[in-house]
């Protein structure tokens, strides 16, 4: 593995696998997010309900847009994740974490606009691509080394990230276990992914990681169905890396994959897990195609349902397993659906087996593929849920009970063109300021290419209201062409989307979007209280937080070094530390805070000297 390192700019340097909210006493007034894995938490609702920043009246073209956009050595597949306050190079940051088809791995500042340089920057190695089998398709148009999102433990500072990577004339995969503020492997890490039958190559580490019951859950499909391959689910010690137990859907048979179109395995309170299977054998013993399963936290099948036509969904490649399995909160359900566009809504206490019979419902729920799912309870239009498919509508569906009403609440006017639909997400305070956020290709179709892209933002209590969408102001807010199947990710203000960059093949980029400087700027009050001390062979600096203040910048000159030099960007907390410098040199510090409408002044300059050493020689 290559760590490639960011600048001295940035600094170089229970279980908590679902969206964490916490508050901070930094001084910056709102609740804190993270997003440590794919739709937010292991029931996969795809919603933040903490989001006090944007809000149905400022997400707008005049106000709302993008911030800065970074760019990656590749196409990225995966939802960007965010954790607040990680404490790296002296001071704590907000960061992005992003990875590429490349095998790399990225940590951007979440929130300065001129911290361009990654925090840190790994990569593993040359990953496999399009010709490195015969896979007769183009679902993937190039790479393919990090397609699975990973998932991050912010108690244990630690991310988690599967790598396919050519070894010799063959290939491997690797579990990776990431310090968050540098990225070197941990002692335990990395595993080599093995299991009967598994083939590195053709096995796809498509779906999200999941961090639940103090295991790591690797799940895989294929590429393009190309056989052979199984789907399997494996569970590996977070803390050892040691493999725990592994699933296979077709152990006797194969394909059934795990695909979910990225979308993780879900989690229940009890902590057992669910996955969705496609296409493939069934013979409800062993094999389990097109299938919800049921299992226990170390991957034993407590339950399984099978839909009555499962056999044509087979010899149709119409997969079940298109938008994975998404938990409802308070209650006993699970809903899915696959490309024939059918939501099935199961009771999970009792799956029934075999026959539509033993779901609590199942309708046509869009034309198409169901490929993202999205749940809200709202303060004004109560329990819904919120579905694009493809080549359809966006709609709404409302809970009665626990019964979906069939016919939707709210519809937009136009369909999208084709696959796959729009990928959604949703930020709300509470039941309220709902935003319905959805990343899809501008025109035309993605199977086979890569496409324009642009994200939407509609009003979640009144979808026919658009707030805003990325292409009214193109110069400013177009990001590019359109990751396949990656959500945006909202937190603290931001919203952090994916991109292919600028071709169908070899680029990345991810754009971020947040509140615009207002027309009439106040400038940010200059930090105050600026105190700086030797501690323990460093310098503690430390100032008053400010009100408006996002974050802070801080700039050094020196006896050694006379050129003013940035030494520390986007700094959460009011607190820097660096190491002390040489005996008999002087050194002077200017901090700055940054908010939404620029940098304020400096603050007054403080200057800390280390005295040489007295002489001990004796006169006489």
């Amino acid at each position: 593995m290559r760590i490639i390192g960011g600048s001295l700019l940035q600094g170089v340097s229970g279980l908590l696998a679902s969206l964490c909210v916490f508050a901070m006493a930094n001084g910056r007034a709102d609740a804190q997010v993270d997003v440590l894995t794919q739709h937010n938490d292991n029931a996969r609702t795809g919603t933040n309900l903490h989001e006090t920043v944007l809000t149905p009246e400022n997400v707008n073209k005049s106000q709302f847009g993008m911030l800065f956009k970074r760019v990656v050595d590749d196409q990225l597949y995966t939802q960007p994740l965010v954790v607040t306050n990680v404490t790296v190079g002296g001071g704590t940051h907000d960061i992005v974490y992003v990875t590429t088809v490349n095998n790399s791995v990225y940590a951007f500042d979440a929130n300065d606009t001129e911290a361009t340089a990654p925090i840190w920057h790994v990569n593993f190695g040359t990953p496999a691509n399009l010709h490195s089998a015969n896979f007769g398709c183009l679902d993937i148009n190039g790479k393919m080394g990090i397609i699975g999102t990973p998932v991050i433990d912010k108690t244990r500072g630690v991310l988690y990230v599967v790598a396919l990577t050519q070894a010799g004339t063959g290939f491997t995969q690797r579990l990776h276990e990431l310090d968050l503020a540098t990225g070197a492997d941990l002692p335990a890490s990395p595993a080599v992914i093995k299991a009967p039958g598994f083939d590195a190559l053709m096995q796809n580490q498509r779906p999200a990681l999941m961090l639940a019951n103090g295991m790591v859950y690797v799940g895989y499909a294929s590429h393009c169905d190309k056989d052979p391959y199984h789907g399997y689910l494996m569970a590996y010690d977070a803390h050892t890396l040691e493999q725990v137990s592994v699933f296979n859907t077709s152990p006797t048979g194969m394909e059934a994959s795990i695909w979910q179109s990225g979308q993780g395995p879900a989690a229940d309170a009890e902590g057992n897990v669910y996955v969705v299977t496609g296409n493939g054998s069934w013979d409800g013993v062993k094999n389990f195609s097109e299938s919800f399963l049921k299992l226990t936290p170390r991957l034993k099948l407590l339950d399984w349902f099978t839909p009555t036509n499962h056999l044509t969904l087979d010899k149709k490649d119409n997969d079940l397993n298109s938008s994975g399995a998404t938990l409802i909160p308070g209650t006993h359900l699970v809903l899915g659906g696959g490309k024939e566009g059918v939501l099935y809504t199961l009771d999970t206490r009792n799956f029934g087996h075999l026959g539509d019979e033993h779901a609590v419902q199942h309708f046509q729920a869009t034309a198409s593929h169901l490929h993202s799912l999205v749940y809200w309870v709202s303060a004004k239009q109560g329990a819904m849920l919120y579905v694009w498919g493809q080549r359809d509508k966006a709609k709404v569906y409302k809970f009665t009970g626990e019964r979906l009403a069939e016919t939707p609440a709210m519809m937009r006017e136009v369909p999208n063109e084709g696959h796959p639909g729009a990928m959604l997400s949703l930020s709300a305070n509470g039941g309220k300021d709902g935003i319905l956020w959805a990343a899809i290709h501008a025109t035309g179709d993605s199977w086979h290419e890569s496409r324009p892209g642009i994200l939407h933002a509609y009003d979640a209590d009144d979808i026919q209201h658009e707030l805003w969408n990325s292409l009214e102001v193109p110069a400013r807010d177009d990001c590019g062409e359109y990751s396949k199947m990656a959500p945006p990710t909202i937190a603290n203000g931001r919203v952090y989307l994916a991109s292919f960059g600028a071709e169908n093949v070899g680029t990345g980029q991810f754009c971020v979007y947040g509140l615009l400087p207002a027309h009439e700027a106040t400038r940010l009050a200059a930090p105050s209280g600026v105190k700086a001390e030797i501690q323990g062979g460093k310098v503690i600096l430390t100032w008053d937080t400010m009100p408006g203040a996002n974050v802070y910048r801080v700039e050094r000159t020196s006896t050694l070094e006379p050129a003013r030099r940035t030494v520390a960007m986007g700094l959460t907390t009011a607190k820097f530390a660096e190491p002390a410098p040489e005996r008999g040199e002087s050194v002077t510090y200017t901090i700055f805070a940054v908010g939404r409408n620029g940098v304020s002044l400096g603050a007054e300059a403080v200057k800390i000297t280390v005295p040489k050493p007295m002489s001990t020689r004796m006169q006489h």
